[in-house]
């Protein structure tokens, strides 16, 4: 397919006589096994709806052909979505742009059966919406059922790139307004990693209605940017009626909304065995981590090993909301809540605790143990006595002479951590410690290491060999400025597409670059065992120039002993060229940002721009 060519014989079976319109692609229906390609570097006009269904066997592969830049659908306003699919299953889609129309970009749906195998891959959606917000499940990719009778089973979206739009949602799988129908009715085994989502009207990235979900190693930033609220209040990355569900190894920040809400993570009403792990909420309007229950029991949630910075921007959602924020409404209960491991940086405008709980439990306590607070509020926490609290650790970093902090439990206010330990039941093997700091809003940070490390022989060699530059040009400099260099495998996968390692680091690394280019930071990819083969070569230099990453420059690396791994080696050097941190294997975005953020300061988020 190619909409730049003028050729006279159409009939789509080469690159010789591709076809030339999306009518022709529209108005042909694919079999099993079928593979439709765009021409990198061409752009179509219009709605992209090709038909048919490929086979457990033999998806139909929808991908991009040659190289350069990826090809580009542009519809109108006039068309509700950019690409469609309707009744269809088994289709692997990737390596297509995606911009306009007035609804979605990408939309797929049905109306009757279990539709299979919809996997979404190295997609660019950008730039969608009318005049006015449509509904709720309006946005950027939106897979939902278009009947009670419908359901998905088998939906990967991993690598996708989905930003700017009016409608409200970045990514969403498993949605439809039916109510509250059955779990039978749900759709299952659905993943979504390794993608952005920024600059929506409303949620960042969800999952409704869905059995054995996950969304892993994505990023939300600028979500809830609605100015009125219209029709919810949103969340960066959350998940609603999801059973067996986790979140993991993700990252949201500058989260906002029009009325409450406004946080990072949620674990909403009706889910059951749902996780918040290992993720990294911060600078958020709201709440860092939230777990809700209304009109039904949240069953056996868990909370553990996240890490929450400068949440809660808000005055009034830091009063409301804290950074974690447990409630209940409607004759809502929460049934088997574990809260874990967890490190709360808490640095509120005013003074509001850290901890709110004001939710109804049911079947025991809920639970909220080794868990670390550093705040420069007094207050650490407010709950009712439906929590128990153990062996957590809290510090208070007073700029004001002030001498202990103060524990809200049970309607009792405690002043001091002594007279809270020893007449409320609570904190048993719990620490509290007061910090004098100066007045400054970075001091309740961990604190940069004292010396300056140097290089050690694991990555001497490594640092001092040469790189080369994989576009040809002169080899780049390691020194001079702050910088990440992350030496990641360049090998691809079977569809010719970056490995998965490689894109969760990717990831991580694009997202980091767009909050501290601002001030300074360099980033470096070095790929090791760059393919020797033309064809090779010509796929990574497509996945390089589809990562749209135009702060990072990317080389090839000498192979050492130091980097003989197919895991990720990334290195923060100062501009010196010392190592201040060094981590095998994938490193996440809250260790990463965090020892960025000690040495370089708070992100420049006014620089963030328009991350494609």
């Amino acid at each position: 397919m190619d909409c730049s060519n003028h050729v006279e014989k159409t009939d789509g079976q080469s690159t010789d006589t591709p076809w030339t319109t999306l009518e022709q692609v529209n108005g042909h229906t694919f079999a099993a096994g079928d593979e439709l390609r765009f021409k990198r570097g061409s752009m179509c006009h219009g709605i992209l709806w090709p038909k048919g269904s490929g086979s457990d066997s033999a998806p139909i592969r929808l991908t991009a052909y040659g190289t350069g830049a990826r090809p580009r659908i542009v519809a109108d306003s006039a068309k509700e979505e950019v690409l469609k699919l309707f009744n269809q299953e088994y289709w692997n889609i990737d390596s297509l742009d995606l911009s306009g129309a007035s609804t979605f970009g990408v939309f797929i749906s049905g109306d009757k059966g279990i539709l299979h195998h919809i996997h979404l891959a190295n997609l660019r959606v950008h730039h969608v919406g009318g005049a006015e917000m449509k509904h709720k499940e309006s946005g950027l990719v939106v897979i939902s059922p278009g009947s009670v009778d419908q359901r998905f089973d088998d939906v990967l979206v991993d690598g996708v790139t989905a930003y700017n739009t009016k409608e409200w949602v970045g990514i969403m799988v498993g949605g439809g307004n039916f109510g509250w129908p059955p779990e039978s009715t749900w759709s299952t085994h659905v993943v979504i990693r390794n993608s952005i989502v920024h600059d929506v009207q409303g949620d960042g990235i969800v999952l409704f209605r869905v059995r054995d979900g996950r969304i892993a190693s994505s990023v939300a930033w600028n979500t809830g940017m609605q100015v009125t609220e219209s029709m919810g209040t949103p969340n960066a990355i959350w998940t609603w009626m999801c059973r067996d569900c986790i979140v993991e190894q993700n990252e949201a920040f500058l989260t906002d909304s029009p009325g409450v809400d406004g946080g990072a993570f949620d674990i909403d009403y009706g889910n059951t065995n749902n996780s918040v792990v290992d993720n990294y909420g911060h600078d958020t309007q709201g709440y860092c981590i939230a777990v809700f229950a209304a009109g039904y029991i949240t069953h056996h949630s868990e909370v553990r090993r996240n890490a929450c910075l400068n949440n809660a921007r808000s005055p009034r959602m830091a009063q409301f909301q804290g950074a974690i924020f447990l409630h209940t409404w409607n004759d809502g209960k929460l049934d088997g809540l574990v809260i874990e491991d967890n490190t709360v940086y808490w640095n509120p405008p005013g003074t509001a605790p850290a901890l709110i709980n004001d939710a109804i439990f049911q079947g025991g306590d809920g639970i909220f143990r080794n868990n670390r607070i550093y705040s420069t509020s007094p207050w650490m926490i407010t709950s009712d006595r439906a929590l128990h609290l153990e062996g957590n650790e809290y510090s208070l970093y007073s700029q004001d002479g002030v001498l202990d902090g103060k524990w809200n439990y049970g309607d009792r206010m405690f002043q001091g951590f002594a007279d809270y330990q020893a007449h409320s039941g609570q904190d048993a093997g719990s620490s509290f410690r007061q910090i004098a700091a100066p007045n400054t809003d970075q001091t309740f940070w961990p604190q940069a290491a004292a010396a300056t490390p140097q290089p050690d022989t694991t990555y001497r060699d490594l640092l001092s060999k040469p790189l080369t530059a994989i576009d040809g040009g002169a080899e780049p400099p390691l020194r001079g400025k702050w910088t990440i260099y992350a030496v990641l495998s360049g090998k691809l996968d079977s569809d010719g597409l970056l490995n998965e390692t490689s894109r969760r680091q990717l990831t991580i690394l694009k997202s980091l670059a767009a909050q501290f280019h601002g001030n300074g930071l360099k980033t470096m990819i070095a790929f090791r065992r760059v393919p020797d083969k033309a064809s090779e070569k010509e796929y990574l230099a497509n996945a390089i120039s589809d990562l749209n990453f135009d702060t990072a420059t990317f080389v090839a690396a000498p192979i050492t002993e130091g980097n003989t791994s197919e895991d990720p080696l990334l290195l923060f050097l100062s501009p010196e060229g010392h190592v201040i941190h060094a981590w095998r294997g994938l490193v996440g975005a809250a260790e990463l940002g965090i020892a960025v953020r000690q040495n370089l300061g708070s992100p420049a988020y006014s620089q963030i721009g328009e991350t494609k």
